[in-house]
């Protein structure tokens, strides 16, 4: 536990400070901070817990390589795809751990899933090159998929594991959505602090859903 502080403290200041490199490019190095917070959020799940989950920590793991790989010039299709595959496993995580789920429950939240996963991909058709949006979509599948598990699970268990569970889908989807925004219609400096506090926030309420009995 004494550990965890610690990390906890510095995985919020890497994310500040990454942000801050957006603002500030000529204080903060952009390059060192992008890839930080990442790497402190795995050593803080790892001396959280005394059985490592494994699908869990390879996620983590696809997640980074991802990170690496969409700040790496001309690596954008495969960060994608290491994206994608950290975000299935987080949902064959919750649906090996999730209870019995209703049918009412999986009417409510299907209508959203759709919304989710077919809106944003009408919205940005016309600015996705043909090359990449088999990609995208792929991608942005498991971000709706999430999200959608995660809304089902809080509705059938409404408890402060699910909440943490219930909040990183909808950040993961708000960051997701906003991430399409600025790379297809405005590059905003304001928009990128926003990518990168949501995308950390999202990874961090999945962490405490994982450490959370």
């Amino acid at each position: 536990m004494s550990k965890q502080k610690p990390l906890t403290y510095l995985f919020v200041l890497l994310s500040i400070l990454n942000a801050l490199g957006i603002i500030f490019p000529e204080v903060i190095d952009k390059k060192l901070v992008t890839f930080l917070p990442f790497p402190v959020l795995i050593l803080l799940y790892l001396f959280s817990v005394k059985k490592v989950n494994i699908l869990y920590f390879i996620s983590l793991l696809a997640t980074f390589c991802g990170i690496v790989l969409f700040n790496t010039a001309s690596y954008f299709e495969p960060s994608l795809i290491f994206y994608a595959i950290g975000v299935c496993l987080y949902v064959v995580i919750v649906l090996k751990t999730a209870v019995v789920i209703s049918m009412r429950s999986i009417l409510m939240t299907t209508i959203p899933f759709l919304i989710v996963y077919l809106v944003p991909l009408f919205y940005y058709y016309d600015s996705v090159q043909t090359d990449i949006f088999n990609y995208i979509m792929f991608y942005v599948f498991f971000v709706g998929l999430f999200f959608f598990v995660s809304g089902l699970v809080y509705v059938n268990q409404r408890n402060t594991k699910n909440l943490w569970l219930l909040n990183s889908g909808i950040v993961f989807l708000i960051s997701t959505v906003i991430h399409g925004y600025y790379i297809f219609s405005e590059k905003l400096v304001s928009i990128r602090v926003a990518i990168v506090f949501t995308f950390l926030f999202m990874h961090y309420a999945m962490y405490r859903y994982i450490i959370t009995k």
